[in-house]
């Protein structure tokens, strides 16, 4: 079920209600099946994974809890994780590494002397990737390394099946810690208003980030992407300029669904952006984009290789290494493994120069300017942007011509220069892109400026000013207006059909 479907649309609100009239002993036994009926509305058959998983990772932490050897305690937690990493790359990489081994006897039978079968026949590449399953796995990897860490377990079985399938996270995170959700379980049973006004306001925010920006900047991305061999330099430029702006609103604009959906119901889930494109080094980049993913990263992958306790070399090997596993989880394929050793190096290379500045007196001094600052934000979004290629492109060949076309304009057939806009600019132009975009910025604007306004003392020109933002807070009737006309520009803005979200397919 899409958050940007009718048919959630109709769901959240029956489960909300149903959520608060009911009694509160029946309602996580509600939240539970509604989330499994969220999940299994995709493919039914896929429900009984996702219990199967559920059920013996409830039994490993249970296990694990109850070994009064620590040998036995550890042979339980590493079997735990074979178990839940296997599962993970049946399903997303068994087809990736068939397809890998079948390539490489393409390139060595004519040395050898005999015939290849095609990738294709091969029935790995059939299997369908569940969905969520990258998140779930990662859930229940940190559940049973922390349970062997000294937290205590979820007794209630359903309360861990809870925890597991929670619909507004269950598909593509945020990825939630376990002591987080379990003590909000005793809690959420009680209204708050707060949280409701504060949930539908996230939910229109992240609808008009999906729907309004994120799909029409995906039509524009895929148009680009289509005709990639006629590009010019400038349909490049936006086209993959478009694309970081896409992954950006398309999964920020889950994660403001997701997150609005559970204050909804009470509940609170990590929040997973905050303003990565402002960043001024790539180490700062990580810090604010898909921060759940990238402190699961650093607590069960960079620390248990060694973190920076060793050597700089054994930091910068381990700090390569997660982000390169980091990229294969993302998607399973090559682009994905060069995406993530990209990452690395880049991480790596950011700490060494910042180690570098910081011992150079004269560069020391200049850090603290605003041009300093600007340049380190340019050159990170320079960075994402060329490395984003390799995440949109279908296959490395295809990142390659991307990439040429960016520096070079490899179109002979062209009817425009290299520095004058093509069909990609002009659709670009005609679009309601501009418009969406230009909202959001007056949006964030205002938002931020309201933020200072609540940090500093007022003087008496812009007193009346903040009595009106105050009484917008309080005002009931104006808060339905305001969504109201949310919901207009993204009916205004969205495009002819549903499109499912980035992040559902890792």
């Amino acid at each position: 079920m899409l958050f940007n479907s009718f048919t959630y649309l109709l769901f959240l609100p029956l489960v909300v209600i149903l959520h608060w009239l009911l009694p509160k002993s029946f309602r996580k036994t509600l939240l539970l099946v509604a989330s499994y009926i969220f999940y299994m509305h995709w493919m039914p058959k896929y429900g009984l994974l996702i219990l199967a998983l559920t059920l013996i990772n409830y039994g490993f932490g249970l296990a694990i809890n109850a070994a009064q050897v620590q040998k036995r305690k550890k042979t339980f937690l590493v079997v735990g994780i074979v178990l839940n990493l296997s599962c993970l790359c049946f399903f997303k990489y068994t087809g990736f590494i068939v397809a890998s081994i079948f390539d490489s006897l393409k390139v060595v039978s004519p040395t050898l002397g005999v015939h290849t079968l095609d990738a294709a026949t091969s029935p790995a590449l059939k299997i369908i990737l569940p969905l969520g399953i990258s998140f779930f796995t990662f859930e229940f990897i940190h559940y049973i390394t922390d349970v062997y860490r000294g937290s205590a377990p979820i007794r209630n079985i359903r309360d861990f099946a809870l925890f597991a399938a929670f619909f507004p996270s269950q598909i593509a995170g945020p990825i939630k810690r376990f002591q987080d959700f379990v003590a909000q379980l005793k809690e959420a049973s009680t209204f708050s208003a707060a949280y409701f006004h504060e949930g539908i306001f996230l939910i229109l925010q992240g609808l008009f980030k999906k729907v309004a920006l994120g799909d029409n900047l995906g039509a524009l991305v895929n148009a680009g992407y289509a005709g990639i061999h006629t590009l010019n330099t400038v349909d490049a430029w936006i086209t993959v300029s478009a694309f970081t702006l896409q992954l950006f609103f398309d999964f920020a604009g889950y994660t403001d669904i997701g997150r609005g959906s559970a204050l909804l119901l009470g509940y609170k889930v990590p929040e997973n952006f905050n303003w990565p494109y402002l960043a001024a080094n790539l180490t700062e980049f990580w810090h604010r984009w898909h921060i759940s993913l990238s402190t699961w990263l650093r607590d069960y992958l960079f620390i248990p290789l060694g973190g920076s306790r060793g050597s700089p070399w054994l930091t910068r090997r381990n700090t390569f290494l997660t982000m390169v596993l980091g990229g294969l989880w993302h998607g399973a394929s090559w682009n994905f493994v060069f995406w993530g050793a990209f990452h690395g190096t880049g991480l790596v290379l950011s700490k060494d120069w910042h180690n570098f500045v910081t011992k150079v007196p004269y560069l020391a001094k200049l850090r603290p300017h605003p041009v300093w600052h600007c340049a380190g934000v340019f050159s990170t979004v320079f960075f994402w942007l060329l490395t984003g290629v390799l995440f949109r492109a279908a296959t490395l060949p295809e990142a390659l011509n991307m990439g040429q076309n960016l520096f070079f304009n490899q179109t002979a057939n062209a009817t425009t220069t290299s520095l004058a806009g093509g069909q990609i600019c002009t659709q670009f132009l005609e679009s309601t892109i501009p418009a969406a975009l230009i909202i959001y910025a007056i949006f964030c604007l205002g938002k931020y400026f309201v933020s200072k306004l609540d940090d500093v003392q007022i003087a008496n020109p812009l007193k009346a000013f903040k009595t009106i933002i105050e009484w917008t807070r309080q005002s009931t009737p104006f808060k339905l207006v305001s969504c109201l006309f949310v919901a207009v520009l993204i009916l205004g803005f969205a495009p002819s059909q549903v499109i499912p979200f980035i992040y559902f397919q890792f």
